[in-house]
């Protein structure tokens, strides 16, 4: 039988905190690590008594109560009725289109992937919508118990290991010690733990209670880093042991599975992860969530599966079931992948491994790397740019610039020397202060934006484009001709985002009074950045070295009308909760010298939340009968990893999807369109040209 028991430890993990709201009265759930908030509103001021988490049914890690009848969230969201043994009684979303009830709900469990929130209602409930609100409907006045967990994953201990590959062999099978079951519901993300530390030292040893997760798997891979880095996020979502031997291959309940055949070997590594991990998707609807699931039912067109026996099923057993299915048949209803990491095979970069598998990142191994020079775009020419001095003779060989090889995912990875063309270059420790992150002292978004010439004024406009988000709070501030001094103090201090316009040469960032060389600088503060200006990613480098978490940098001259559609472009999608990393992906494709902007340090983080969990980006075609064509598709965010349920608040969508990619391309009528467009800001493409949500409506597309 499956085992459905789930492990959880909160002794470590950040917890979220309650305030009260007034006007709209209410409650605020926020979590300062994650930068989220959540509001729930009340007919009436409450009143919060905090509770012990022991005392409540449920997986959090803070509660309190409250007194309500009726309880509104200013958002669509799927509401899950459960009862005491974790059952489902219903699962309401607005496709259902009407109000679901029931007489006797102990809990119920709100689906919103930046935070995890749970109701104790225990009485009768309603669930309805009224318009772009979820509405919660108590019998009468209720002690409603409101509890919430952070998203948030600390590692729960550290691997050392020396450089010879056996001990890297045996630290990469006790990654999947952070699953917390082995059931088909660890392909939930909260059912995944961030897998252990890894760092290099004289002799292996292993801290925190961490041990072998023993689910008879094996994977037998010829001992070097070439086939042992590429299996890592494969080791860890099946809690493999990895083992010496002569070819590569999977190993459980009496089956050997090559992974060499018929493709390369990364290749075919690459889509058994896949494989298995679709096939738990699909699965777990037997489970604990009876969901009506997109992929499933395309699934079970082409094939005949008997998911319920599935589900039923030991990991090993099932496992080898799943292999019995062919791939092909799979790969076209399987969403798209959000990440593949380029890792060069040396000693030092095993400590990317674990951050490499709690991505489920897909992981190829460059024999050597293409390197090519910084080129000028063509829009250089005729436009003054954001240089303000030529590079000296021979720097351009100096600097090693790499072309990585297309991948097929929607993002792309580099560890490893150089800088990678289009690409995102990351840093250890950059994915370090990721989980080391602690509560900030302000709860505002705080954003400087600093123009260091007149000429490139238009772009200082991007301060509008920030705060103009529910739910969030900014304090936004643009200066302009910044000195030396001034521009280090700002980099020094504690902000979130830091938008720099102007010139930078060899020597460093240009200011009023000289240049600013970031190598100078010893204290760095801000927490995240954009250098929009020609040659920037070496001083990015260093504020990436010195602290930073993220930033986007370029690698050659850009013009400045390019620079400007480039900046624009990546604050409104940050301000909407794309992580820096898929939000330059698109940003870039708006100019021809978006190509030179890379992202450098931790790519996959975010700004702030969006406002359902994950962001969207929406493509426009007419049809022939004058209906309009509306594909959605989704970006995978720290909130929504793979594996997250995405839903569209559509009549035609009456079913959830699996994130990211597309979930659909859907007719809708011109009234249609503009109600979707009214729920959210997104990003929306008709035509080749980049349009927003709350900017246009269905005419202007006519």
């Amino acid at each position: 039988m499956t085992d459905t028991s789930f492990s959880f430890d909160f002794d470590d993990s950040p917890r979220p905190a309650f305030e009260t709201l007034s006007d709209p009265s209410g409650v605020l759930v926020y979590d300062s690590i994650q930068n989220v908030r959540f509001e729930l509103y009340t007919e009436t001021d409450v009143t919060l008594d905090l509770v012990d988490v022991d005392e409540v049914p449920f997986p959090v890690s803070a509660a309190t109560t409250f007194s309500a009848t009726t309880i509104t969230i200013p958002k669509l969201l799927s509401v899950y009725a459960r009862n005491c043994d974790f059952e489902l009684i219903f699962s309401w979303s607005d496709n259902v289109g009407r109000q679901l009830s029931a007489d006797n709900v102990p809990y119920l469990q709100l689906e919103h992937g930046a935070i995890n929130l749970y109701l104790g209602v225990n009485g009768p409930v309603a669930v309805s919508s009224d318009g772009p609100n979820t509405v919660i409907e108590l019998e009468s006045e209720t002690t409603v118990t409101l509890g919430a967990r952070s998203v948030h994953k600390r590692p729960a201990g550290t691997i050392t290991v020396p450089d010879d590959i056996d001990a890297t062999m045996r630290a990469v099978s006790l990654l999947g010690s952070a699953l917390k079951t082995t059931s088909p519901e660890r392909s939930f993300p909260t059912l995944r733990g961030h897998p252990p530390i890894i760092e290099r030292g004289d002799a292996f040893s292993v801290t925190g209670g961490i041990s072998s997760p023993n689910m008879g798997v094996k994977l037998v891979l010829p001992p070097s880093r070439e086939y042992v880095y590429p299996a890592t996020s494969l080791a860890y979502y099946l809690g493999a042991d990895v083992v010496s031997g002569t070819s590569p291959r999977l190993v459980t309940d009496g089956i050997e599975h090559p992974l060499d055949e018929p493709a390369d070997y990364e290749t075919t590594v690459g889509k058994v992860l896949q494989h298995v991990f679709f096939l738990d998707c699909l699965t777990r609807t037997e489970g604990l969530y009876d969901t009506k699931l997109h992929e499933r039912q395309q699934v079970e067109r082409s094939l005949d599966i008997d998911f319920a026996g599935l589900y039923d099923t030991p990991l090993a057993e099932r496992l080898r079931e799943y292999l019995t299915y062919p791939f092909e048949t799979l790969q076209p209803h399987i969403p798209e992948w959000p990440l593949t990491t380029d890792v060069i095979p040396t000693p030092e970069n095993v400590e990317f491994l674990p951050f490499v598998a709690d991505d489920l990142s897909l992981v190829r191994c460059p024999e050597s790397p293409r390197k090519r020079p910084p080129q000028s775009s063509p829009a250089v020419i005729g436009n003054f740019c954001r240089s303000s001095a030529t590079e000296p003779n021979g720097a351009v060989e100096k600097q090693r610039i790499v072309e990585p090889k297309p991948v097929e995912t929607i993002d792309h990875a580099w560890v490893g020397d150089g800088y990678p063309l289009g690409s995102n270059k990351v840093t250890i420790g950059s994915r370090r202060r990721h989980i080391d992150r602690t509560t900030p002292e302000n709860s505002e978004i705080q954003v400087r934006v600093v123009c260091n010439d007149e000429k490139m004024a238009a772009e200082g406009t991007v301060k509008e484009l920030y705060g103009f988000r529910k739910l969030v709070e900014y304090d936004v501030d643009i200066k302009y001709d910044r000195t030396t001094d001034e521009l280090r103090d700002l980099i020094a201090s504690p902000i979130d985002f830091l938008h720099y316009i102007g010139h930078v040469d060899h020597d460093g960032i240009q200011c009023t009074d000289g240049i600013l060389d970031t190598r100078t600088i010893e204290d760095v503060g801000v927490r995240t950045f954009l250098l929009n200006a020609c040659r920037s990613y070496k001083q990015g480098a260093e504020l990436i070295e010195k602290g930073s978490r993220v930033g986007v940098v370029t690698l050659s001259d850009v013009s400045n009308p390019a620079a400007t559609k480039v900046g624009r472009t990546l604050t409104r999608l940050l301000n909407v909760g794309y992580p820096f990393r898929s939000a330059l992906a698109i940003a870039r494709k708006r100019t021809l010298s978006g190509y030179q902007y890379i992202t450098i340090g931790d790519g996959g983080t975010e700004l702030c939340q969006s406002i359902s969990g994950m962001c969207s980006y929406g493509t426009v075609t007419r049809s022939t009968t004058g209906s309009y064509l509306f594909e959605f598709r989704s970006y995978s965010t720290r909130y929504c990893p793979p594996g997250t349920l995405g839903s569209i608040h559509l009549d035609a969508a009456d079913c959830k999807y699996l994130t990211p990619g597309v979930f659909d391309t859907f007719e809708l009528t011109a009234d249609e369109l503009d109600r979707f467009f009214e729920l959210e800001s997104m990003p929306v493409e008709y035509d080749g040209d980049l349009y927003w949500s709350d900017d246009i409506s269905a005419r202007d597309l006519d």
